[in-house]
């Protein structure tokens, strides 16, 4: 039987670079996923992912950011690949909301390259309605990086340095021997020492695997669809926009500029809850998913044209939409909740491949599963 030192569970966001790292690291690493990467059956798929510092969900999150900063240039420069468009993001919300004054904040206490901007001057830059009250925060040499292009990458990058992918079988079965762990699928059956669960909205199907074989602490994750479209629009573009974040209305628009295949928007706050993969339909099936985004967007940002196409995506989180970073017992290390996470991968594959290779590494504390027992 093939023996590997870890078994990278669920190959997307953090999986691919965890594989990246591990291997890099000379460390024998198996890969499994139902489906190769890029596919549409997770978080990362749509082409693009807002990068930012100031950060509106809280300074925690700041020092991970920085280093994340770090690694996408040295990803770009050590794959010779384009993955980071740093064409700047404007935050923009009213001024006493929580996530504006914790992305002020941050871009003071962390001196950041920020520009505050008042609604006069957003609406003469950007073309945007805003009301008043409302200001932007303009942070430069951020933008937004390249989602489907960077796992395919770091996943091919992971087997250049001699990662083993197990691609399109579903796991049947885990067992438990005195120091390893096997395990198997209709297609293959080999054994590992460690495990890294990075499978994001599949993680359930996994811990339900281990369940039968060992006790887990509890883990309080949970699934949402989320959608996002893209929009004809010749004033929101490449050259006159960056990407953004709008918080107005009770709900947080995320966006990037017309590159050429359209003037992409999301939202944060809506979605469904769902238990079972297949609950997860596509952009459309649900009746109100175009006008989710598109009519009430039109309020603020006027010059959005005609709708071309949407998908949907899963957002796994947690009871505080925080991380969770922790270990189930001295061989699994467990990531979830990562619903904001894209911006982070680098960092989250490197965090892993640390904390699996380092047993004087230590987690962060503020995403340890120890905060839901307090």
């Amino acid at each position: 039987m093939e023996k590997f030192d870890v078994c990278v569970i669920g190959i997307g966001t953090i999986g691919s670079f965890a594989s990246y790292y591990l291997s890099k690291l000379n460390i024998k690493t198996a890969m499994i996923d139902l489906y190769a990467p890029s596919h549409d059956q997770g978080s990362y798929h749509g082409d693009t992912r807002i990068f930012r510092i100031a950060y509106g969900e809280g300074e925690k999150y700041i020092p991970m950011l920085k280093r994340a900063f770090d690694l996408w240039g040295e990803f770009e420069s050590e794959t010779n690949t384009k993955m980071f468009e740093r064409i700047g993001v404007i935050n923009i919300g009213h001024k006493d909301s929580e996530f504006m004054i914790n992305t002020l904040s941050s871009s003071k206490d962390y001196n950041l390259d920020c520009e505050i901007i008042d609604r006069k001057e957003i609406e003469k830059r950007y073309s945007f309605f805003v009301p008043e009250d409302f200001l932007g925060v303009y942070e430069r040499n951020t933008g937004y990086v390249y989602s489907d292009n960077s796992v395919i990458t770091a996943s091919n990058e992971a087997v250049k340095f001699g990662a083993k992918t197990f691609y399109g079988s579903e796991i049947k079965e885990i067992k438990k021997t005195n120091d390893s762990y096997i395990i198997i699928s209709k297609d293959y059956e080999f054994e590992t020492k460690k495990i890294v669960l990075s499978a994001g909205t599949y993680s359930d199907e996994i811990l339900n695997l281990l369940l039968k074989i060992m006790p887990l602490p509890c883990i309080p994750i949970y699934k949402k669809r989320k959608i996002f479209s893209w929009w004809e629009s010749d004033v929101y573009t490449y050259d006159k926009l960056p990407a953004f974040t709008f918080e107005i209305d009770g709900d947080h628009y995320y966006g990037f500029p017309n590159a050429g295949d359209g003037f992409k928007i999301g939202k944060n706050l809506t979605g469904q809850y769902y238990n079972k993969r297949e609950e997860r339909v596509d952009f459309g099936e649900i009746e109100d998913d175009k006008d989710e985004i598109g009519e009430h967007a039109r309020k603020f940002m006027p010059y959005i044209g005609k709708f071309i196409k949407g998908k949907s995506c899963s957002y796994p989180m947690s009871p505080d939409e925080d991380f969770i970073i922790d270990f189930l017992n001295n061989d699994i290390l467990f990531f979830g909740g990562i619903s904001h996470g894209f911006k982070f991968a680098p960092v989250l594959g490197e965090i892993a491949a640390k904390a699996i290779t380092y047993k004087n590494f230590t987690l962060d504390e503020n995403f340890t599963l120890k905060r839901f027992n307090q």
